[in-house]
């Protein structure tokens, strides 16, 4: 097992020189600021809900979705106009977070059940130990969740790849590095210095973090792990050619840790917040680097009665008990807000469209509007032409840290030892893949499945750079390439999209172009609409008109992928594609089939 010290030499003391300057130029903005006293506002709207909360209101780019102990899931826009609510089998946890609009419930301690964002559940797969984080969403869609000694994986279908027993756990949460291995952070210390333990993607443990003190706040981001140490250190832990590692550590001159750390994905940079007396000290730097950008001064804020830091499109955001304040970066306070009586509301959200959101515990969620938001927040849910792109910002990719796509390249073979006609599996490898990926829990053998799998695509899409696809391999040999597609759906990742997408617009092949449909469809997993728009791109080929086989094939993987997708891609995609396979182009059955798949989303009631 190796083991790395991380975070041990600090860079540099963090310099205030600027404080006295800042405090002057803050005086001046601040009498700007807006100050609210809640119990003296209306909220500008309220909505029931089937219960109290049970955890604080996740955001959507829709609105909210809020988890109440009345075993109802409740979704509604950011005005408070309800759009779905739907019953929760079993009893709800404290357990629930929200992904790229997919929805992770955690119920009778041991379930997790998949939502997407028309509030149908998707999945729902029993876990051996009982859950005691938050579900965590890995790069390719995969979700992690851990107890109090054993961390398992899932994947996008619900089926577990691997599950470990670990050293106690601490209540710090699970965190992505930056090339999808995962860091778990041990309760026990080492001569008073936290161990996170690093693993891969596919559950085998890769070495021993060993940190220079206690952590006590860690949060991810695309850069790595950001973490704040109890002796007031703070850095960032990324990966490096297949190694973690701090490319920056700074050391404040607060003896004592950061209680929140905020990352910003509108600026890239990120701020810690330390209790200092009776107030909050913020200290901002730029997240790549270090970089120290300023330090400020809010008060009222009490760390041991926290109840949100966030980043917002504006700056910051914190609230306890008592008092809530949004801030920039520089320190300017856009407003601060007494709170409503603490007795009577359980959590508190504030929202990217500016709405300080009230789980009371009189089944009523309660908003008031604390600033004019300069940007949209949020998309229409019921918009024709929605799309499940959030537009989240995005930087130029780093030159040194590793990716995902690193850690995956990884598997793949040279090109020396991956030539056009090679056959990677055979027979009964097949069957033990297939077998393998129905049933789960089959680990590190993920690492090996990928690697044939990618390197078999490869070889298949070279074909198509070729003078004759169709006397390639795969061409000639098409039960064994409808094998390989469908094990491309099986394993249960995101991260064959791409290929799906080359494969069905250049593949001509009715045998293979049906099973490239079928196992798209099975994937279901399509965030873009690329694969559906690929299904349009394949309609508008004569070719396929006659083809009744693959027409139907298409009507049940758009109606898989609009399951799965929601709403949103029903109406951007699905409507338009069922519609034109409903026209009288098309023959009898398919006009038919067509009508029936339209009745399946009808029963949906999504």
């Amino acid at each position: 097992m190796k083991k790395r010290n991380i975070l041990v030499k600090a860079a540099c003391i963090l310099a205030f020189a600027f404080a006295s300057a800042q405090a002057a130029a803050q005086q001046g903005v601040h009498d700007q600021t807006r100050h609210l006293d809640l119990n003296r506002e209306k909220p500008d709207w309220q909505s029931v809900i089937g219960g109290n909360a049970v955890a604080p209101a996740l955001e959507t780019s829709y609105g909210i979705a809020v988890l109440s102990d009345g075993r109802m899931l409740s979704s509604c826009t950011s005005k408070g106009n309800v759009i779905w609510k739907k019953g929760v089998k079993g009893k709800p946890s404290k357990y629930f977070t929200v992904h790229d609009d997919f929805i992770y419930v955690v119920t009778n301690e041991r379930k997790i059940t998949l939502v997407n964002q028309s509030g149908l559940s998707l999945w729902t797969a029993n876990n051996s130990f009982r859950i005691t984080e938050n579900p965590v969403v890995g790069y390719d869609g995969r979700v992690f969740v851990h107890g109090e000694s054993n961390i398992a994986c899932f994947g996008i279908n619900g089926i577990r790849k691997w599950e470990v027993d670990t050293p106690r756990i601490s209540d710090i949460p699970t965190c992505i590095l930056n090339d999808g291995s995962v860091v778990v952070f041990m309760a026990d210390k080492r001569d008073g210095k936290t161990i996170g333990k690093r693993y891969t993607q596919f559950g085998e443990e890769m070495e021993d973090l060993v940190f220079a003190d206690e952590v006590v706040t860690a949060t991810a981001c695309e850069k790595g792990v950001l973490v704040a140490l109890s002796n007031g250190s703070i850095g960032l832990v990324n990966v490096v050619d297949g190694e973690a590692d701090s490319p920056w550590i700074q050391k404040s001159y607060i003896n004592s840790g950061a209680f929140a750390i905020c990352y910003s994905k509108e600026t890239g940079n990120v701020a810690f917040m330390f209790q200092t007396g009776g107030n909050t000290t913020v200290i901002v730097l730029k997240t790549e680097s270090g970089e120290f950008l300023t330090q400020f001064t809010v008060a009222g804020i009490s760390a041991s009665d926290l109840q949100m830091a966030r980043a917002t499109k504006s700056g910051f955001f914190v609230a306890d008990g008592s008092v809530a304040i949004e801030f920039a970066e520089n320190g300017e306070v856009y407003w601060d807000a007494k709170m409503l009586p603490r007795s009577g509301w359980n959590y508190v959200y504030y929202t990217n469209s500016n709405h300080l959101i009230f789980c009371m515990n009189d089944w009523v969620l309660r908003s008031y509007h604390t600033m004019q938001a300069t940007h949209a927040a949020y998309k229409d849910f019921w918009d024709e032409t929605y799309s499940s792109d959030l537009g989240e910002y995005e930087e130029e990719p780093l030159p040194t840290p590793d990716t995902p796509d690193d850690a995956v390249k990884q598997l793949d073979l040279g090109e020396a030892d991956r030539e056009l006609g090679i056959r990677m599996f055979s027979d009964e490898k097949l069957d033990e893949t297939e077998k393998s990926l129905k049933k789960g829990d089959y680990g590190k053998l993920e690492a090996e499945y990928q690697r044939g799998i990618k390197s078999e695509l490869k070889s298949y899409e070279a074909t198509f750079f070729t003078k004759n696809p169709g006397q390639s391999f795969f061409a000639k040999n098409p039960a064994y390439t409808q094998r390989l597609i469908k094990m491309t759906a099986q394993i249960g990742c995101a991260g064959f999209t791409s290929d799906f997408i080359f494969l069905l617009r250049n593949e001509t092949d009715p045998q293979l172009l049906s099973a490239l449909v079928y196992s798209s469809g099975k994937q279901a997993r399509d965030p873009d609409g690329d694969i559906l728009t690929s299904y349009q791109i394949i309609l508008r080929k004569p070719a396929v008109k006659s083809n009744d086989a693959l027409l139907m094939n298409i009507c049940d993987a758009t109606y898989e992928i609009c399951r799965y997708m929601g709403r949103p891609a029903l109406n951007k995609h699905g409507k338009e594609i069922l519609s034109q396979l409903y026209s009288s182009v098309y023959g009898k059955n398919v006009r038919d089939y067509a009508r029936k798949t339209f009745e399946r989303f009808a029963d949906l009631n999504m």
